[in-house]
């Protein structure tokens, strides 16, 4: 919930004037995947368009927001309870990150973390435990 979903960049993507995006998806560079476009005149990119809630989760998953502000805003955008938000969002999650559409980052939890004071190195010898008192 805590991790920043981000969009594969060799994905190129535009919005049309319906609010829907598309995305256009490069074909595998492997030698089997190149012969059998040429001898079947296949196209060399795939072109994937998505409905009003895939738009704007795609538009979110910028590495700036989290799955929970995500989830909070597919709610609020479009009336829909946690439960509903989050089962929707998570499968479609799953599906782009299976295909390598999107990665996810972690934070490290040690830049999130409140700065606190670096502790006094203990003292060792043999009055050490004297000190400690």
């Amino acid at each position: 919930m805590k991790s920043f979903p981000v969009r594969n960049q060799l994905i190129t993507w535009e919005t049309d004037d319906k609010g829907e995006a598309s995305l256009v998806v490069p074909q595998n560079d492997k030698f089997w995947v190149r012969l059998a476009s040429k001898l079947f005149m296949l196209p060399n990119k795939r072109v994937i368009v998505l409905d009003s809630i895939g738009t704007y989760v795609w538009q979110m998953c910028d590495g700036k927001h989290t799955i929970s502000q995500i989830i909070k805003g597919v709610q609020k955008q479009y009336q829909l309870t946690r439960k509903e938000a989050e089962t929707s969002l998570f499968t479609f999650m799953q599906q782009l990150g299976k295909r390598n559409f999107i990665g996810f980052a972690i934070p490290n939890p040690q830049q999130n973390a409140p700065l606190t004071p670096e502790p006094e190195p203990e003292k060792s010898g043999l009055l050490g435990f004297l000190q400690k008192r």
